[in-house]
């Protein structure tokens, strides 16, 4: 599901009849085509009763996304259908920490088998502790191979199922229907990727993590300082008070704005596996640096910026 755009997968809960579903699917696929941002959708496997009923639809930019949503909110509530979940997925990594996504290459001929094996996936997972559902969606309208979608409550209990030995004992089944190794993505908090390369967990190594936590940390703290500080101070005087607010703005910031824009921004970079070069590394990490002295250049010479 990576190539720039943004994508929101909504599973449902399983109720009635599989071809009711399905025309239900259509019946928002045809509304959310009327959106001149929209890309293509594309149904979950809907016969397992161990999936999730999901649909996945794509627009170039983020905010087509949420402008259909809002004009669709009455035919999806009112549909019957209890939504479980939403994710967005953008440019391959999700911006939800606890989601994984992940991207098969199935062998001609074994789709039915890898769909058992998912099933059987499924309900290892279903056993461990934070699990919300999963969800298998075959090639065809935005895909262009088999893609599956995991949702646990937090990133912790996600990356405890990935370090599993459950899931460890069951890769060699799965990966036995695959032509290629299975690209496995999921964008913690903070800004890291995690991936999972030869039936092992990669992360962003942390010194990434932090270069790019340091780059939108500097401006959002001397902003903070300059815009908000006064108003803070007045607010609440008590210098105990003001630094705990400030730094509730400055988390809030980073978490949901900042972090997944940073994320983004440098994806290839972060990313454990195609960032892993040296030249692609140390190319990452000069523009990174370059960053820094625009931003030193910004706020010790622009004069309303001064603290």
């Amino acid at each position: 599901m990576g190539d720039g755009r943004t994508t929101v997968v909504m599973s449902f809960h399983r109720v009635g009849e599989e071809a009711d579903f399905a025309a239900f699917a259509e019946r928002v696929a045809a509304d959310a085509a009327e959106d001149a941002g929209f890309f293509g959708w594309q149904a979950s496997v809907l016969a397992s009763p161990l999936l999730d009923w999901a649909i996945a639809v794509r627009f170039r930019e983020e905010s087509s996304v949420h402008d259909w949503l809002d004009r669709a909110r009455d035919l999806i509530t009112g549909s019957g259908y209890q939504r479980a979940s939403i994710e967005f997925i953008i440019d391959g990594a999700p911006r939800t920490p606890g989601v994984v996504v992940v991207n098969e290459a199935v062998e001609s001929g074994r789709e039915a088998a890898f769909v058992e094996t998912a099933e059987h996936l499924a309900q290892l997972e279903r056993a461990q502790p934070g699990w919300e559902g999963s969800s298998v969606f075959p090639p065809g309208g935005i895909l262009t191979s088999w893609s599956s979608v995991i949702r646990f409550r937090t990133e912790s209990q996600l990356e405890a199922w990935l370090a599993s030995p459950a899931l460890t004992e069951a890769l060699p089944r799965f990966q036995a229907h695959l032509s290629e190794e299975a690209k496995v993505t999921t964008a913690t908090t903070f800004g890291s990727t995690l991936r999972v390369t030869d039936g092992k967990a990669v992360v962003t190594p942390d010194w990434k993590t932090a270069l790019a936590i340091l780059l939108v940390l500097y401006p959002t703290v001397m902003l903070l300082a300059k815009f908000v500080g006064p108003t803070l101070s007045a607010i609440a005087p008590q210098p105990w008070l003001g630094t705990f607010l400030n730094l509730a703005i400055s988390i809030v910031l980073l978490t949901w704005v900042l972090m997944p824009l940073s994320a983004r921004l440098l994806r290839r970079w972060l990313d454990p596996v195609e960032g892993a070069g040296v030249k692609v590394s140390l190319l990452g990490a000069a523009g990174v640096c370059a960053g820094y002295l625009l931003l030193f250049l910004i706020f010790g010479t622009v004069g309303f910026l001064q603290l």
